[in-house]
């Protein structure tokens, strides 16, 4: 329950600027387009806390969620450009916590991974809708800082519970309760053959020899994957705003429908990888997601974005899990944990795109111009998944003779 109730708590403050960019642009009376550095101060954060967080993952997750207690406590009372440290502080703080509970699952489940891990990112998917609506819903006169300081507060109850469970094993090490399942064990969703899961056409992790290219495709998939997300995520707001500036409200429902998708959409993905294959699915995703893209791109309505939003959320959904599943793999079939880069190189995505999508826009005066940095990265997101697919065909182990 620590686990998940934490996760649930990293969905909504990983998407916090998304909403709160246009009340701190107010505030601090400044151009929306100029605080894209907080994008770079989160990210650059979780960055950091990324490469460190496959070392311990019981401690990590404790440091974790203490970061992102003092960072939404001190952002509250923060002014620009002081806000940049409690915000890193938050990064850092996610990218202990995210990782750690992903993997923990991921190599909990070896023979449904995709599955897995897709069910445990509802939980996020359902904190990303509650932040917007958190903003939409709350009651009048309640500023922007209480709810900083209401989600520091959930977070301290969540530390409090993991400080409560984190306990040292006898190696030294610290654990969360019961230990995880050793990664090193057969079949999994990557791997063709009698241990594959129904429905299964998965990328395999091959031989000893593809595991290094592997890690590399898969960590410039996440890389992508991440800054789109959050390019997306952290500019819709602010985007569906620009039409109408007298409907935040609207806008900030707007934002909850982009997550609410992705979060339907992780729902039924276990559910379509009984009737295709994890590759048909993870082409999709991206199909649907482009779509989307496109009409945030061309529209020019806060409906037109709206529908555009719903369609990129749902394109979107399935990727993040199932390239997580092909991690998973890959470091199980070597017994190797050293995956703390690929998370980190993620992190720096988050940073990247967000910030190249205000710069494209000009200074964010024209938000819908920028997405072509999100366009961009789909596009080459594509090409690296079918890289990666044909990188474990050459490496896969050849069929025995009859």
């Amino acid at each position: 329950m620590p686990l998940y109730t934490g996760f649930l708590l990293t969905g909504v403050v990983t998407v916090l600027l998304g909403p709160l960019l246009p009340e701190l642009s107010r505030e601090w009376s400044l151009p929306v387009g100029n605080l894209a550095p907080l994008f770079v101060a989160q990210f650059l954060g979780s960055a950091v806390g990324s490469l460190l967080s496959s070392y311990r993952q019981g401690l990590s997750l404790a440091i974790g969620y203490l970061l992102i207690t003092v960072g939404l406590s001190s952002l509250a009372m923060a002014s620009w450009p002081i806000a940049l440290a409690p915000v890193a502080a938050i990064g850092l703080g996610l990218g202990l916590a995210i990782p750690a509970t992903n993997l923990r699952v991921a190599h909990s489940q070896p023979t449904r991974r995709g599955a897995a891990l897709s069910s445990l990112n509802l939980v996020w998917g359902a904190g990303a809708v509650a932040c917007p609506l958190a903003f939409a819903v709350r009651p009048p006169g309640m500023s922007s800082d209480a709810v900083l300081l209401v989600l520091a507060g959930a977070a301290g109850l969540v530390l409090s519970c993991l400080a409560w469970n984190v306990r040292p094993a006898a190696a030294g090490r610290f654990t969360l309760g019961a230990p995880a399942s050793s990664p090193a064990v057969a079949g999994g969703l990557l791997t063709r053959g009698r241990h594959a899961p129904q429905g299964g056409d998965s990328v395999p992790s091959g031989r000893q020899g593809g595991v290094l290219p592997g890690l590399v495709v898969i960590a410039a998939i996440l890389f992508l994957y991440v800054g789109i997300e959050n390019a997306v995520g952290g500019w819709l707001v602010s985007l569906a705003d620009q039409f109408q500036p007298t409907r935040s409200a609207t806008s900030l429902w707007i934002g909850s429908g982009f997550w609410a998708a992705l979060l339907a959409g992780r729902l039924v993905a276990p559910l379509l990888l009984r009737r295709m294959s994890e590759r048909v699915l993870y082409g999709t995703g991206l199909a649907v997601a482009g779509a989307g893209l496109l009409g945030l791109l061309t529209s020019g309505s806060q409906l037109g974005v709206a529908v555009s939003a719903v369609a990129v959320g749902a394109g979107l959904a399935p990727l993040f899990p199932l390239t997580v599943s092909f991690l998973a793999e890959l470091t199980a079939s070597t017994q190797s944990r050293s995956t703390g880069w690929v998370f980190a190189l993620a992190g720096t995505g988050g940073a990247v795109l967000p910030w190249l999508t205000a710069r494209l826009a000009g200074g964010a005066e024209q938000l819908a111009a920028g997405f072509i940095a999100p366009i961009a990265g789909l596009t080459l997101l594509a090409l690296l998944f079918g890289f990666l697919n044909r990188l474990a065909t050459l490496t896969a182990p050849p069929r025995a003779r009859p």
